[in-house]
């Protein structure tokens, strides 16, 4: 199998099921409501809500980078305020990261192996060191998640 291939296996799984280490980003969010989703059981942590919209604004920065466009971070900022915490915005929240997260899988399929120990920009890291960072990425964050949503459910 083309390493390419394995890469972009590795980051389905962490995003959407399968994943080795436990549940993945979707998997997590996978009944979380708009109130859970804004809760801050931890003092002084980021809500769900807040993760969710960093996870999707870096799969959105890495698509473009993938793509030869660089951007340096989202371009709603590192960290998005939560403005709205209704139903309807959560769900346009998590639709949002769903497609950022098809993108950047689109992206990835048009790369090579041969890519893979490019720099993915001058100067920059690899396109294999920036593909597995976005999988650490939304793996950590999972993490967090899962936390958080056990702390908003008591």
């Amino acid at each position: 199998m083309a390493e390419i291939k394995r890469i972009k296996e590795q980051l389905k799984r962490a995003f959407e099921k399968d994943a080795w280490h436990g549940p993945a980003v979707m998997e997590v969010l996978k009944g979380v409501t708009a109130q859970q989703a804004a809760a801050r059981p931890i003092p002084n942590a980021h809500s769900i809500w807040e993760i969710t919209l960093h996870i999707s604004g870096w799969a959105g920065v890495l698509k473009s980078r993938v793509e030869g466009k660089w951007m340096d971070e989202p371009a709603e900022g590192d960290w998005p305020r939560v403005e709205d915490i209704s139903p309807a915005a959560w769900e346009k929240t998590v639709k949002q990261l769903k497609i950022r997260h098809a993108g950047l899988q689109r992206a990835i399929s048009k790369l090579t192996d041969k890519k893979l120990d490019k720099p993915i920009a001058k100067g920059k890291s690899t396109y294999y060191s920036s593909l597995h960072g976005i999988i650490q990425h939304d793996l950590y964050h999972a993490g967090q998640m899962a936390i958080l949503k056990k702390g908003a459910q008591t």
